[in-house]
């Protein structure tokens, strides 16, 4: 007697919640930096709309014009104006080439200002002094040490909310990147150098914090 074939519910049911469990993982909003929790992700999210508000300026056009001038101009259209002399107009070269050298140079001043103030070792305004953390990368993990409390944690960074934080940051071993998206962008350590980083979290949660580097199984 055949097999019955599974009914498409029951085919769907699989491939649906292994999407569901590949998008939950991969959100960029709940854990990146488009959803921040800090001054530092705060601005870089500000500046990063800016660049693509920008930049729709010059690409917006191009991808509305294409399709109508395909439509307009197509095989066997009549009624489209035809022009084979026509060489020079200033109104259109002046905004076909005006507009992006604008947008280029708004985009470089903007780009050139802001990353000034989000210089990684540029102190954060705050009523209290920075709250000192040393970061010591080692081989599949990271080591944060409070000096001024007396006491490390292994793979977990504690901080308080609302404060200012320093880290001073180190590599044991090879090459490592400490990244929390929500607070602040990356920075590489390396061995035998120094590096530092001020970051702040505006409210109390939990935030994922990744090595970026490859340096062994559970890096």
């Amino acid at each position: 007697m055949p097999t019955p074939l599974p009914d498409s519910t029951t085919m769907r049911a699989p491939l649906v919640g292994a999407l569901a469990v590949c998008v939950s993982g991969c959100s960029p909003v709940g854990f990146g930096f488009l959803h921040p929790a800090g001054p530092v992700a705060s601005a870089q999210r500000e500046l990063f709309f800016w660049i693509v508000g920008l930049s729709l300026v010059v690409v917006l056009p191009v991808l509305l014009l294409t399709p109508v001038l395909l439509w307009r101009y197509r095989y066997g259209q009549r009624q489209a104006a035809y022009r084979p002399r026509w060489e020079f107009s200033l109104p259109l070269e002046t905004l076909s080439w005006g507009v992006p050298v604008l947008v280029v140079v708004l985009l470089g001043v903007l780009t050139w200002e802001r990353t000034r103030q989000l210089d990684p070792y540029r102190p954060l305004p705050g009523p209290a002094p920075a709250f000192e953390v040393q970061a010591i990368a080692l081989d599949w993990k990271w080591l944060f040490i409070y000096p001024q409390q007396g006491v490390a944690t292994v793979n977990e960074l504690v901080i308080p909310s609302g404060r200012s934080v320093h880290l001073s940051m180190t590599s044991a071993t090879v090459m490592q990147s400490l990244m929390i998206p929500r607070l602040a962008g990356q920075m590489y350590a390396m061995a035998g150098m120094q590096t530092e980083q001020y970051l702040q979290a505006d409210a109390p949660g939990e935030f994922a914090g990744r090595n970026t580097q490859f340096n062994g199984f559970g890096f």
